[in-house]
């Protein structure tokens, strides 16, 4: 159980009530962080602050559109408003959108993906580091959660592959424009991972045959094991990594 003080420092994770997003507030709130869970489902969102309240570890949820900009800013603007300062975000909201070959992917569809995805982890960047920058903070850490589709395409997901490229691009250039205020910003490439966004995927045999016949370890991963590496890369101790991709992925990319 985790006590309150006035030097707590504060994680923000879009995405925060399930997958990958949930194990990251779990275990950002076990190391000591007060913990602000963003998320478009509110029940989901509200059940796990409860979880955690109960628990003793300080605690809040924002429900939140990641697509629509004034949704975010006014979360961040909220925070400045309570002289509240973030010290991590870590952007886990995302989709995988169907399969379909470009010429037959539907454009909303399309627009879907790319809004949630990379316009969503733009908006959250943006309003962290206005809230730093307003703040004369002197450290911080983004970690953006995109794909081993962030560096590779796969046959039928040009929109998945599109945006997670996007990501890693966009991480990139935050490295680099912040690094003068000593914060820095990562991106991890999960490969299989055990979340409800890939319920689906892991019950068809055909398509996690293969996935596994490319994975050196054999396995999905939990989204306990992704988390981990994001609270290390939001810690002291990755203090001189900045602009990188680290996939999560049981050595596919290898393979």
């Amino acid at each position: 159980m985790n006590s309150t003080n006035a030097n707590q420092p504060l994680a923000v994770v879009t995405g925060g009530a399930s997958g990958i997003g949930l194990s990251c507030i779990n275990r950002f709130a076990k190391e000591g962080y007060e913990v602000l869970i963003i998320d478009a489902n509110k029940e989901a969102g509200e059940s796990v602050l409860k979880n955690l309240k109960s628990e003793g570890y300080t605690s809040n949820f924002a429900y939140c559109d990641i697509t629509k900009h004034e949704q975010v800013a006014t979360i961040f603007e909220t925070l400045g408003n309570e002289n509240k300062s973030a010290q991590v975000l870590v952007n886990c909201a995302g989709i995988s959108p169907g399969l379909n070959a470009l010429h037959q992917y539907p454009v909303e569809e399309w627009h879907r993906a790319i809004d949630i995805n990379l316009h969503g982890t733009f908006y959250a960047c943006r309003e962290f580091l206005n809230l730093a920058v307003k703040n004369n903070a002197s450290e911080g850490a983004i970690i953006n959660v995109a794909s081993i589709m962030g560096v590779r395409a796969s046959a039928a997901q040009a929109s998945y592959a599109a945006s997670k490229h996007a990501v890693v691009g966009l991480t990139k250039s935050i490295a680099q424009d912040y690094a003068h205020m000593n914060i820095r910003a990562n991106a991890v490439g999960p490969g299989v991972i055990d979340t409800p966004m890939n319920t689906a995927l892991m019950k068809d045999e055909n398509i996690m045959g293969f996935m596994l016949g490319r994975i050196p370890l054999k396995r999905v991963a939990s989204a306990d094991e992704v988390a981990n590496l994001i609270y290390f890369l939001g810690s002291s101790e990755a203090s001189y990594i900045t602009g990188s991709y680290h996939p999560v992925d049981g050595g596919y990319l290898a393979s």
